[in-house]
């Protein structure tokens, strides 16, 4: 008799505990407080057009922009999972080029925006405290 109201006040718990925690991530999800969406802003910053590949879990699709134009990608950040975000880039009959543009362990974008220009030495990250933006070498 004991045991039995005692896996019963447990399996309740368990299932009071499961659903206010589906309720939590419901609501973070809908208003953006729990996962909020990270979003990735690359700009052409070049004066000829470039062709991207991105890499992420999934095939993210070819992309060519124009000088001046910018796309985005828009994932949800997992507090507890590294994420890495590969981006290619190739313009002109060069050669292929490459950079992290997303690293969870280095990056920490301004209100979930990470801004990108790409110039041909490589990326250059806008970031909300610098007057000037931080620019990289290609990772080949």
């Amino acid at each position: 008799m004991m045991a039995t109201l005692l896996v019963s006040k447990n399996v309740l718990l368990v299932m009071s505990l499961t659903m206010c925690v589906t309720l939590q991530i419901m609501v973070g999800v809908v208003s953006g407080r729990l996962l909020d969406n990270t979003k990735i802003h690359i700009m052409n910053n070049m004066s000829h057009p470039f062709t991207m590949h991105g890499l992420f879990r999934d095939d993210n699709g070819f992309h060519t922009l124009q000088p001046g134009e910018s796309y985005r990608y828009v994932f949800y950040k997992y507090p507890l999972w590294n994420m890495l975000w590969s981006l290619t880039f190739h313009w002109n009959g060069s050669e292929y080029y490459k950079y992290n543009i997303y690293d969870s362990r280095r990056d920490s974008c301004y209100q979930y925006n990470c801004y990108w220009q790409i110039i041909e030495d490589g990326p250059c990250q806008i970031v909300h405290n610098y007057t000037e933006p931080l620019c990289f070498s290609w990772n080949y």
